[in-house]
């Protein structure tokens, strides 16, 4: 087997958090004394996902650390010590903010990572790679959130290229000198056409209640987190297009389905995504996680042929070099991409005009050359 494969079918055997039968952890101990598994592939692969302390916890949780080389896991824990402490640091940056949010009259809902700061679904509060903190106010309180930042030393990050337009889904990022993290304020949960599948006006009549430190904060359902976090990784970064395994965000969800099983409602998530034309792309996700994580169990995840098809050519692509170049710029023609670059829409016509221009641009710039 190829060993970018081979890396990634024995890095998800080791992120299941699931109760690991004493089989499997024999089998895997007795790989790890063979010598079998090739780390500098394997770390390579989780370094690059951020799930590298995330494969520290799952180790230690399969009493597997000491079977590693002594380097491996002095690096493996180091590094998940320095994690533990960067969202220590990034977790008061939140508590702090929030409660001068609330000061202000203010309540923000916490979004992807930011709930993660103050509750826990994984084994341990270093598992999470962090970059930022995002939390969500409603539309009439953008301009006090702001100056509540300002008030604590934060400054808005020079918008050179004009990113972060009204229309954004996020103001402009707050940074302060010394924070460990900038903090975005999310005006909506993401831009037309995303914000179909998941309105904010609905996310924010459900989100649930949190106090932590005197710090009053919403957060969303775990139904509304996990739906979320697939319309991000899949369509706003564009990783299903692209045809990348989300190998992070996979993780993410897997996690929460094992934390809130009974919470999570599939049937609603397939019919956000199957009423907004995206069924296709929430199968294919799902058959990834079943495939790599053997969850969710819903009927979702069935093994359709366009899912099967859609993770060859993903496996394909992180396989061989040229088969990941060709599949990036198969992507950049998909309809989602195209719209989101000249805005046509997402229709037949719309399409076949946005891939005629990019056509004449492309000609032209190897006639210029």
């Amino acid at each position: 087997m190829n060993d970018q494969l081979s890396a990634l079918d024995y890095a998800t055997r080791i992120l299941r958090y699931d109760q690991p039968s004493k089989d499997t952890v024999d089998t895997l101990r007795a790989e790890i004394l063979a010598g079998q598994p090739d780390w500098g592939n394997i770390v390579g692969l989780v370094n690059h996902h951020l799930l590298t302390p995330a494969m520290w916890l799952a180790l230690n949780k399969k009493a597997l650390i000491d079977e590693l080389p002594v380097d491996l896991a002095a690096y493996l824990h180091d590094l998940y010590q320095l994690n533990c402490e960067r969202n220590h640091q990034l977790r008061n940056q939140l508590l702090e903010a929030v409660r001068q949010l609330n000061h202000n009259g203010i309540i923000p809902v916490l979004l992807k990572g930011a709930k993660h700061l103050v509750t826990e679904i994984y084994s341990g509060p270093g598992a999470r790679i962090m970059t930022d903190i995002d939390l969500l106010v409603r539309q009439e309180d953008i301009t006090s959130s702001l100056d509540s930042l300002i008030e604590l030393g934060y400054e808005p990050v020079e918008d050179k290229h004009g990113d972060y337009h009204e229309e954004h889904h996020h103001c402009s990022p707050m940074f302060r000198s010394g924070a460990y993290g900038a903090i975005e304020i999310h005006r909506r949960l993401a831009e037309y056409p995303y914000e179909l599948i998941l309105p904010t006006e609905l996310v924010l009549a459900e989100t649930e209640p949190l106090i932590v430190e005197q710090a009053h904060m919403r957060v969303l359902t775990p139904t509304h987190r996990i739906l979320h976090n697939i319309v991000h990784s899949q369509l706003i970064d564009h990783l299903h297009d692209n045809g990348t395994i989300p190998l992070r965000s996979l993780h993410e969800v897997y996690c929460e389905q094992a934390a809130y099983s009974s919470h999570i409602d599939w049937a609603m998530i397939s019919r956000q995504m199957n009423n907004n034309k995206r069924g296709r792309v929430l199968r294919a996700y799902l058959f990834m996680m079943k495939t790599l994580y053997g969850s969710p169990s819903s009927s979702e995840a069935r093994p359709t042929l366009a899912a099967h098809l859609y993770y060859q050519r993903c496996r394909a692509q992180l396989a061989w070099r040229k088969a990941h170049e060709w599949g990036l710029r198969y992507g950049r023609y998909s309809p989602d991409m195209l719209n989101d670059q000249y805005g046509y829409g997402r229709g037949w016509g719309a399409t076949f005009r946005s891939r005629m221009r990019r056509l004449a641009e492309k000609l032209s710039e190897i006639l210029v050359h």
